[in-house]
C-alpha cells in the first residue's frame, strides 16, 4: 500500500545494450614521422593565456607551432602561386581548412603536430634579463624587450616574466595520403621556422630563438660553410611567380655575420645594432645612446602634421604600431598604426641563427612583404610616402632608396660578412 502523501517511483531497468555512434574517420595518420629535439636559445616571453606571460602549464603549445609552420609554408612554398586563391587551395590541402562554395571538398589536414616539453626552464623577470641602459652602451638586448618592462600610464602592468633553458621534442606526423612534394614543402617550412622564427612573442627580434640538437640536427640547420649556406637558403626560398600580396622568402635579403659559440652574446650585439639603426646613427656616425635620432620622421615630419593628408616616413615600413611617448615638452607624442588592423608585422628579422656545427651567427633578414600605403596617426588616416632619399640624412648617408634597403645597407656595414639574396622578383 502506498503511504499517504508520497508518490511511487517506478524503476525501469534497461536491458538493451546501447552502442555509442561511430563517426567516420579520415585516412589514418600512419605515414612518415619526424622527431626533433629543440632547444630555446634566447629568453621565451609570452604565448600564454595571460598577455605577455608564458603559460606555466603549457610552455610550448602544438597549436601555436602549427600556426607558425603554416605561415612559413606560405613564405616558402607559397612563392610558386600567382594568386591568393591558388595559395589557399594548396595550403588547405596540406594543413586543412574550412569548406566553402569555392572549395567544397576541403578536408582535415595531413600533418599532425605534437610537443613534449623536456625542460620547462626557469622563470626570469624582465629586469633580470634586460641590462640597465648606460650612456655608453645603451640598452643592448634590452632594446628588444621593451614590451615586457613595467608598463605605466593608461594601461599599467607589472614587468613580464620569461622562461630560459627551455627544451622540447617536436613530433611531426605525416598522413599516408600526403604526397612527396607536399611533404618536402612541410619540411622546408620547418627549416624556415627554425631559422627565421621561434616560439613565444617578439621572435622577429630574437626572442624564443631555436636550435635543433642531438642526432640528425645538421639536416635541419644551415651548414657551417658559406657556399653550403647559400644553397640551403636558396632551396628554402623557391622562385616567386609574381608580386604576391603575402610575405615571402623569395626576393628577400639575408645578412649574416661571423660565427661565435655564444647565442646570447650575439643577441646582445644585435640589440645594439638595432638600437643604433633606429636612431639613425649609421655609417661613420658614432652610436651615442644619449643623442637623438637622425631620421626626418620625428622633427622633420611628425611635428608639422597640421592638416597633411600625406606624410613621408621611414619607420612605419619596419613594423607597426609605433608609440611616441610624451616626455616633458616633446613636440610630438602619440601612436602610429596600420590603417586596417592597427598592426603590421615587421618584415625585418634580427636574431642569432644556429648553424649545423653548433655555432651561431648574427642574422638580419629583410623579407619580401607588402608595404603599407596608408597609416593612422593619432587616429587620423593619412597616405604614407617613402622616406625622402634626398633630404633624409640617414637615407643620404646609406645611399638607400627605401627604408628596407637602408636596413640592408646598415646590416652590411655593421653586422655582416656575408649577404645572400634569395630568388624571385626582388
Amino acid at each position: 500500500m502506498p503511504t499517504a502523501g508520497r508518490k511511487e517511483v517506478e524503476i525501469v531497468r534497461i536491458t538493451e545494450k546501447v552502442v555509442a555512434p561511430v563517426w567516420p574517420e579520415e585516412s589514418p595518420l600512419v605515414g612518415e614521422v619526424v622527431e626533433l629535439s629543440v632547444k630555446v636559445i634566447t629568453p621565451l616571453f609570452g604565448g600564454g593565456y595571460e598577455a605577455r606571460e608564458v603559460d606555466p602549464g603549457t610552455v610550448i603549445r602544438p597549436a601555436t607551432i602549427r600556426g607558425h609552420l603554416r605561415f612559413w609554408w606560405r613564405a616558402t612554398a607559397g612563392a610558386q602561386f600567382a594568386t591568393a586563391q591558388d595559395l589557399y587551395r594548396a595550403e588547405a590541402s596540406i594543413w586543412g581548412g574550412a569548406a566553402d562554395k569555392d572549395n567544397p571538398n576541403v578536408s582535415a589536414g595531413k600533418v599532425v603536430i605534437q610537443v613534449a616539453v623536456h625542460q620547462s626552464g626557469q622563470v626570469k623577470p624582465h629586469s633580470g634579463l634586460a641590462p640597465r641602459s648606460t650612456p655608453r652602451e645603451g640598452p643592448q638586448e634590452g632594446y628588444f624587450l621593451f614590451p615586457f618592462q613595467t608598463q605605466t600610464g593608461n594601461n599599467p602592468a607589472p614587468e613580464a616574466n620569461a622562461r630560459v633553458n627551455v627544451s622540447f621534442r617536436l613530433t611531426v606526423i605525416f598522413a599516408e595520403k600526403i604526397n612527396d612534394e607536399q611533404k618536402n614543402e612541410v619540411k622546408n617550412a620547418i627549416k624556415a621556422w627554425l631559422a627565421f622564427g621561434g616560439v613565444g612573442a617578439r621572435t622577429r627580434r630574437g626572442c624564443g630563438a631555436l636550435q635543433v640538437t642531438g642526432h640528425g640536427a645538421d639536416a635541419w640547420l644551415p651548414p657551417a660553410d658559406k657556399e653550403g649556406r647559400k644553397r640551403w637558403f636558396a632551396n628554402l626560398a623557391g622562385n616567386r611567380r609574381g608580386a604576391a600580396d603575402w610575405t615571402s622568402l623569395a626576393g628577400s635579403t639575408v645578412t649574416l655575420g661571423e660565427a661565435k659559440p655564444d647565442a646570447m652574446k650575439i643577441w646582445k650585439e644585435l640589440g645594439t645594432f638595432w638600437a643604433r639603426f633606429r636612431k639613425g646613427h649609421v655609417g661613420n656616425i658614432q652610436y651615442n645612446p644619449m643623442k637623438g635620432a637622425k631620421w626626418r620622421d620625428y622633427r622633420g615630419e611628425l611635428v608639422d602634421l597640421r592638416n597633411k593628408d600625406k606624410v613621408s616616413l621611414a619607420k612605419p615600413y619596419l613594423g607597426l604600431p609605433i608609440i611616441f611617448q610624451q616626455f616633458g615638452n616633446a613636440p610630438f607624442s602619440g601612436e602610429i598604426k596600420s590603417k586596417d588592423t592597427g598592426r603590421m608585422a615587421s618584415p625585418v628579422i634580427v636574431k642569432p641563427l644556429a648553424l649545423a656545427n653548433g655555432q651561431f651567427v648574427p642574422m638580419v633578414a629583410v623579407m619580401k612583404a607588402p608595404e603599407p600605403t596608408e597609416i593612422t596617426i593619432r587616429e587620423r588616416k593619412v597616405t604614407l610616402l617613402p622616406p625622402d632619399k634626398q633630404n633624409d640624412p640617414v637615407m643620404k648617408k646609406l645611399q638607400a632608396t627605401s627604408a628596407l634597403e637602408a636596413v640592408i645597407v646598415a646590416a652590411r656595414e655593421h653586422v655582416g660578412t656575408e649577404e645572400i639574396k634569395l630568388g624571385g622578383n626582388a
